[in-house]
């Protein structure tokens, strides 16, 4: 691909007709004051129909999409959780079975993400693990590497961990000090979901991953204490999945759906923590007897070089198949001499808040 156009949106999230508390409009609305291009509502259980479309206001417009989270009602605990885009169709009655679900979202057009794949129980709140525990499945498209609300959870389960608390009313504390200073704990995906991945891509498959919201604007209260945890302008703000097209977006819906949907299942894309500083920008390109960007394959040759370029200057790292290859400190370019094929990805780091944050998770360029 050549000179590409960026869009920043979001692929997981919930209204009232599952579990979360605002309906399409008014988080279209948030979606327009965080900034953001695109969006894909992902309801529990229930694909809703006819309500995709450009959202506008008087600061800007979004175009919302539906999709759907998918999971096993009846399964305990209810883990497994899986997103389906572009089916176009309603897929709940396929979650009894994982294989057969995947299959009917392909065969319906569409591309399946595991969602959360990688969480933590807390148990005093009997909060069990609600990743992927499945695994005796082929043919899903991707993994979500990060999800702000797992992370919370995880860093949830840590502190609780830390304290050993096992009085409830402590533990709410803990919740609300956590729920209060996102920005203080949340600080890169779960290692062991960047390390799954780093499995699947040295198994050679090419698995694409996102990094989403899963915003539900759950409210919370303790005594006089009320808190929206957190709201979806706020997570709107926080990790996004960044995409590059071939063009600018014009309004056609069909359109610029189809080039959206082509974006997200070719892996041009990345995953940005935007809250300690915008991604924007970032490019990671592969130049060889071809050239590609994220999600392309390029050929192998003696002067196939790998170039990674940041907005501001990061720590960057070019993994391949879960060992660091190279990296540079306090730099905004990377660039590579690659001697072996395989799957390559760039993580890149900021400081944030005295503390060293996950900012820049790209998909891989495959070189062959």
């Amino acid at each position: 691909m050549s000179e590409s156009i960026e869009l920043t949106g979001n692929m997981h999230m919930h209204t009232p007709y599952s579990d979360g508390e605002k309906y399409h409009k008014d988080i279209a609305d948030a979606a327009i004051e965080a900034g953001l291009d695109y969006l894909i509502v992902t309801d529990h259980n229930i694909w809703v129909d006819g309500l995709e479309g450009y959202y506008e206001n008087e600061n800007g417009r979004v175009l919302l999409l539906v999709g759907e989270e998918i999971h096993n009602v009846r399964r305990q605990p209810q883990a497994s959780h899986f997103l389906a885009f572009g089916a176009e169709r309603e897929l709940a009655s396929f979650s009894a079975d994982p294989q057969r679900l995947i299959d009917e979202t392909k065969a319906a057009g569409g591309m399946g993400f595991l969602a959360h794949p990688i969480e933590k129980d807390v148990p005093i709140f009997n909060e069990p693990n609600l990743g992927w525990h499945d695994w005796d499945i082929t043919g899903f498209h991707g993994i979500e590497i990060w999800n702000y609300m797992s992370s919370f959870k995880s860093q949830l389960a840590i502190a609780l961990t830390n304290l050993r608390l096992k009085w409830k009313p402590l533990a709410y504390l803990t919740v609300i000090r956590v729920g209060l200073n996102p920005e203080k704990y949340i600080t890169a995906p779960e290692p062991e979901a960047l390390a799954l991945w780093d499995k699947l891509l040295a198994e050679g498959k090419q698995i694409v991953g996102i990094g989403n919201s899963d915003a539900h604007g759950t409210p919370m209260s303790l005594g006089p204490l009320h808190r929206e945890i957190y709201p979806y302008e706020y997570l709107f703000r926080a990790v996004n999945t960044h995409i590059l097209v071939p063009e600018s977006l014009n309004g056609d819906i069909r359109h610029d759906k189809s080039m959206i949907f082509n974006a997200i299942r070719n892996g041009h894309a990345w995953v940005g923590y935007d809250l300690p500083h915008p991604t924007n920008n970032f490019r990671f390109t592969g130049h060889g007897i071809n050239k590609g960007i994220m999600g392309d394959k390029v050929q192998l040759d003696a002067g196939a070089t790998l170039q990674a370029k940041t907005p501001i200057p990061a720590n960057i790292r070019l993994v391949h198949h879960g060992k660091v290859v190279a990296s540079v400190e306090n730099k905004t370019h990377l660039t590579y001499i690659p001697v072996e094929e395989g799957a390559y990805r760039i993580e890149a780091t900021i400081p944030f808040q005295g503390k060293e944050r996950g900012w820049i998770y790209s998909n891989p360029i495959y070189l062959y």
